[in-house]
């Protein structure tokens, strides 16, 4: 008997605890800037340090999806996908003679996030940190000729997140966040390498869907 009831609780607690589980999808747009960076081109041994717009309204526009999986009332973990752009402001200054230098196709950060959520009446604060990695389409030209236009694995990525939901039914709620990507940078170009540690600040507004 006591060995039911051991089985009995240990089921009332797992039926609880996924009764407790939720899962969202989310999408969002906002404003995304990035402060300057160092650009280093191994091709000429010289570098260039930048500002970076982001266009946010210009197409491609600035996008992003994250799915997030609630263990509990408090815990959960995220896949997010953002589409991020960058376009150099001070090509003029370099000495490589840069035409163009960006990921106007995206740097495309994806990462996984640990996320930690709160209640504050009918509000839920949030708070999310994680590692992934990015996917830029690498845009760079100088000397005239000399070009690359392609997708590549650029590196390591570090994100932070932090914002708060409203529900507005059962179903669906809104959300706003600030996102941060901190992300190395580290393409091929045409003749070598192009590094940079490229990071983006957005302010996020978006929609929810909850099953």
């Amino acid at each position: 008997m006591g060995n039911f009831k051991l089985v009995a609780a240990a089921l009332a607690i797992s039926a609880s605890t996924f009764a407790l589980a939720e899962s969202e999808i989310s999408i969002y747009g906002g404003v995304q800037g990035s402060p300057h960076s160092t650009v280093e081109n191994t091709s000429t041994g010289n570098s260039l340090y930048t500002g970076w717009k982001g266009d946010s309204f210009s197409f491609p526009i600035y996008l992003g999806a994250r799915y997030t999986h609630w263990l509990d009332d408090k815990w959960g973990y995220s896949v997010n996908y953002t589409h991020t752009k960058a376009i150099a402001t001070d090509q003029s200054g370099s000495t490589d003679g840069y035409t163009r230098l960006e990921f106007t196709d995206g740097a495309n950060p994806v990462t996984v996030l640990a996320m930690r959520r709160f209640s504050y009446r009918e509000i839920k604060p949030y708070v999310g940190a994680g590692l992934g990695i990015s996917v830029p389409h690498v845009e760079v030209q100088w000397s005239g000729s000399t070009k690359t236009f392609e997708y590549q694995y650029g590196g390591p990525v570090a994100t932070v997140v932090a914002g708060f939901s409203y529900p507005y039914s059962d179903k669906w709620s809104l959300f706003t966040d600030f996102q941060m990507h901190y992300m190395k940078m580290n393409v091929a170009i045409d003749g070598g390498r192009l590094k940079t540690n490229l990071i983006t600040n957005a302010l996020n507004v978006g929609v929810s869907y909850r099953f």
